[in-house]
């Protein structure tokens, strides 16, 4: 993300937020003569779009920490958790410390890890 379009989406979600600051005052036949939709469903979509500009400009400002965070969800889909398993305190046993992984599992996980990198280029 360049510099301008960083400094436009930090604009945008401070709009965005002040908005939603707006919505939140007015009464419900107020916002649906506005909006033509319910308070409830523009506060709804106002928090989407603020989500996704902090998601933008985390994901600018911080680009190692965006890209770990998408190597650990694509862990957590294609391999068992801990948490899933049990730890020590639930097996009593540390025979199963090191988990199998099937092959298949294995390169689902590192074609996704690829085709993430790739296109976060």
């Amino acid at each position: 993300m360049t510099k301008k379009k960083l400094n436009e989406s930090k604009e945008m979600l401070k709009i965005m937020r002040d908005s939603k600051a707006s919505v939140e005052q007015m009464r419900e036949e107020d916002c649906f003569a506005c909006f033509g939709i319910s308070k409830a469903q523009v506060l709804k979509n106002t928090s989407a779009a603020i989500s996704k500009y902090e998601h933008e400009i985390q994901k600018a400002e911080n680009p190692q920490e965006s890209r770990s965070r998408k190597i650990y969800e694509i862990a957590a889909k294609h391999m068992i958790s801990v948490e899933e398993r049990g730890g020590l305190e639930m097996r009593h046993s540390d025979r199963e410390d090191f988990i199998e992984v099937s092959v298949g599992g294995l390169e689902a996980a590192l074609e996704e890890a690829y085709e993430a990198g790739r296109k976060a280029k």
